[in-house]
């Protein structure tokens, strides 16, 4: 129950954010407490940049970062840290008002207060329904506290300072860019160019714009790429020509054979030019109105921009498509390229905790199953807090074979220091660690078999997981005579059978039994390999469809199984769980189990309407469900929804959940999303039947400005907790989750406790001669 409580304070932070300004959190990334948030976001490349007098901002497709210019700190600014969204067009920073405007892809739009970090939350456009058609924002352009927005359907004047619309004009046109110059607003369409005084009585009516063509010196029937007033002139980037209008003529001043202009900036003392054609560009600098451009990215290979400004003394800030943010100063010919701590990239496949690490694997495959043929490798967050990355730079002997690709499945050997990466295209990898030697095993080097008519050329992995006897069992995926693998610990292959095919996620239940997800629709095949792994002639199978079993679909997505030994499965149309034991391979006897939940006074099965793409158990047994619609947290027999986790109520970056994992030792749980990582920290822990050595508490001591929860760790698992002052008055009373207890530190009438010693009593189920003891004792200070 506590955790409802989590969530409905994660949900009123966000709720600032739509009603007024909302002061932004710390811009550190510390040790998260139970009920936060933290963000694991890649901060590796910059798509666009923006400039205050002191900082620069660089925006990623996620995020931003505020970058001292002079000293290089960061502060990273994320959903965590108040902005409303991710996934960031542009952004722009207004000097007047000292603030930053965030322009998302979907429209929605943030305003950034640099001096508190309060954040304006303006949806007026993303929410707009009577906006049909293109609301995309391509452009901005700031006069005083104002921002004049080029939007699909027109143009939008935006009151900086107050956070409101001051007109919008409906153009006819897609609106590409805007610029201010020497009195008049202008606009670059897709039918042409038009321009309007900025003190116009009624701009709003497009009918009172001028429209430009060739006896204003413009061009019918052409959009400016971008335009920006630098120097008394008004330059255009016009495809591959880049020109100076002074008002009656149109000159072309510098052209490329390929590139086209993609972006002009005038934020310094010059004028710098973004040229481009796909993947391939350059970055030239203007110094001046009347002069010749130059070439200024060679020393920071800027070969694929984004966008680049100047800072006033020629030095220069650019965003490339490749890793890492630019700097280059003129005066020294130098160039500096830097990235932060964090993942190389935001899409992840599934996730792994083991060792101290945390494992994240990349996509491998389409939603058809089609390789993706994605060289970006695992990431893996070190026991410091440092994140590493394996892939074919690190490790080059993979890429003989293609293991270095599609590695989209990973799983932790259970007490050894070594790790297991599945390939869709290039078999197994055993590891240690990044840039460490690595064995391979594929149908060249191995008796793993190739995808069969999935793809010969082939080896592919289609799940992974271990036994209780350290032996890791595989998913041969389409392989053409024997789909089911085992690398035992002792080092050999051993292949089997199986009636179906192909195989994809596989788990391992307390019986020993493998259940794998069947790939296109085809249920799940649970396979028994008898008391003798090496003897096919004792092995089981059973084929579960909605034939002989309670599964509302063949459509199913994953499988876990939970402290019980029971088995939960997700499909596209909810959660099953089979407690079944060895009575799995009757039909008649288990047939699973559809949990009946109430939900807002109406009953039903469990997520009928949702899609469960994953499943993870934490330290208490309860249930935690991601769909496509967020993430569900269930009580341990599933019939009762502890919290509900969406975009709109909490800090999650986007609803769908691709992967959950839970690090049983803090309770952290980590949730890969479509649009990046991220972790919570719950209140379960895993717990043992007796407490730990040391138990502690955290925090401790309780200083007199906290006021979260204060957390009980290394109990026996659901042990019951009592709190009392010194003087034996009870103030608390209640049952830890898995191995950890929490308190918000207030006695039965909601009070704050007084200042004091309180020592906690807690259970140990095999501690039958003294039930109840202390095991830790916490200050509280107010």
């Amino acid at each position: 129950m506590q955790l409802k409580h989590f969530v409905a304070r994660a949900t009123w932070v966000v709720g600032l954010l739509w009603s007024g300004w909302a002061t932004g959190q710390s811009n550190q990334f510390p040790q998260i407490t139970i009920g936060q948030w933290r963000e694991h976001l890649p901060w590796h490349r910059a798509t666009f940049v923006a400039q205050s007098e002191r900082k620069v901002y660089f925006a990623t497709e996620w995020a931003v970062v505020e970058v001292d210019k002079a000293e290089r700190t960061p502060r990273f600014l994320t959903r965590i840290e108040g902005l409303s969204d991710a996934g960031i067009e542009r952004i722009g920073f207004n000097r007047l008002t000292r603030s930053l405007l965030v322009v998302y892809q979907n429209s929605n739009m943030d305003i950034w207060r640099a001096d508190n970090g309060a954040v304006r939350n303006l949806p007026v456009i993303a929410l707009n329904r009577q906006l049909l058609g293109d609301k995309r924002i391509y452009d901005i352009a700031f006069d005083g506290s104002f921002a004049y927005l080029a939007c699909g359907f027109g143009v939008v004047k935006l009151n900086m300072e107050q956070g409101e619309v001051v007109y919008t004009t409906f153009t006819d046109a897609v609106v590409r860019s805007v610029a201010l110059h020497e009195g008049y607003l202008y606009a670059s369409t897709v039918e042409g160019f038009f321009r309007l005084p900025v003190n116009d009585a009624n701009p709003a009516d497009f009918g009172r714009w001028e429209a430009l063509g060739p006896a204003q010196g413009l061009p019918l029937g052409r959009a400016a790429a971008d335009m920006t007033s630098y120097g008394g002139q008004l330059f255009v980037g016009l495809g591959r020509a880049l020109c100076r209008y002074n008002g009656v003529k149109l000159d072309t001043i510098g052209q490329h054979p390929e590139h086209e202009v993609i972006f002009l900036t005038a934020e310094g003392s010059g004028l710098v030019i973004g040229w481009k054609k796909g993947f391939n560009g350059n970055v030239q600098y203007l110094p001046a109105p009347f002069a010749s451009p130059y070439d200024i990215h060679w020393a920071c290979e800027v070969f694929d921009p984004y966008y680049a400004i100047e800072d006033g003394t020629r030095r220069f800030w650019m965003a490339d498509g490749k890793d890492d943010f630019r700097y280059y100063d003129e005066s020294t010919s130098k160039c500096d390229r830097f990235r932060y701590n964090s993942p190389h990239r935001e899409a992840v496949s599934e996730l792994a905790i083991g060792q101290g690490r945390v494992f994240a694997a990349t996509p491998g495959n389409s939603p058809t199953l089609t390789p993706l043929y994605n060289r970006a490798g695992l990431y893996i967050r070190e026991p410091d807090g440092q994140w590493t990355r394996l892939h074919e730079g690190t490790n080059p002997e993979l890429v003989p074979y293609d293991c270095h690709v599609d590695l989209w499945r990973v799983a932790v050997h259970p007490f050894l220091p070594k790790f297991f990466i599945g390939s869709f295209w290039g078999g197994l990898v055993e590891a240690t660690g990044v840039g460490q030697p690595t064995k391979t095993y594929t149908q060249y080097n191995s008796t793993l078999q190739n995808a069969g008519i999935a793809g010969a050329n082939r080896t592919a992995i289609g799940g992974l997981a271990f036994d209780g006897s350290g032996n890791v069992w595989i998913s041969n995926y389409s392989a053409p005579q024997t789909p089911i693998a085992v690398l035992k610990a002792d080092g050999t292959l051993r292949h089997f059978s199986a009636p179906v095919n192909p195989l994809l996620q596989v788990a391992v239940d307390r019986n020993g039994y493998k259940w794998f997800v069947v790939g296109f629709n085809g249920g799940v095949l649970v396979y028994d390999s008898g008391a003798n792994i090496d003897d096919p002639a004792d092995d089981r199978y059973r084929h579960i469809t909605t034939a002989n079993s309670v599964l509302p679909t063949n459509a199913v997505n994953c499988i876990a199984v939970d402290q019980d030994g029971d088995v939960w499965i997700g499909t596209s149309q909810g959660a099953v769980s089979f407690q079944c034991g060895s009575n799995i391979f009757k039909d008649n006897l288990c047939r699973g189990t559809r949990r009946i939940v109430n939900v807002d006074g109406f009953n039903g099965y469990l997520l009928e309407n949702e899609a469960v793409q994953t499943i993870a158990v934490d330290g208490g047994n309860r249930k935690w469900f991601g769909t496509t619609n967020g993430i569900f947290v269930q009580s341990p027999s599933g019939d009762e929804q502890l919290a509900r986790f969406t975009a709109t109520n909490s800090l999650l970056l986007d609803n769908n959940i691709r992967h959950i994992a839970i690090d049983h030792t803090t309770g952290e749980v980590w949730i890969a999303t479509t649009k990046g990582l991220m972790s919570y920290r719950a209140e379960a822990t895993e717990g043992s039947p007796v407490h730990s050595e040391q138990p502690y508490a955290y925090p401790n001591p309780v200083r007199p400005d906290y006021e979260g929860p204060i957390a009980i760790y290394g109990l026996a698992r659901d042990a019951n907790v009592k709190i009392t002052d010194v003087a034996g008055h009870l103030v608390y009373e209640g049952r830890s989750i898995g191995g950890q207890a929490v308190w918000n530190g207030r006695d039965y009438l909601g009070r704050r406790v007084a200042s004091g010693v309180y020592l906690v009593f807690a259970t140990s189920t095999r501690n039958l001669d003294n039930p109840e003891g202390v095991v830790v004792k916490i200050v509280v200070l107010n």
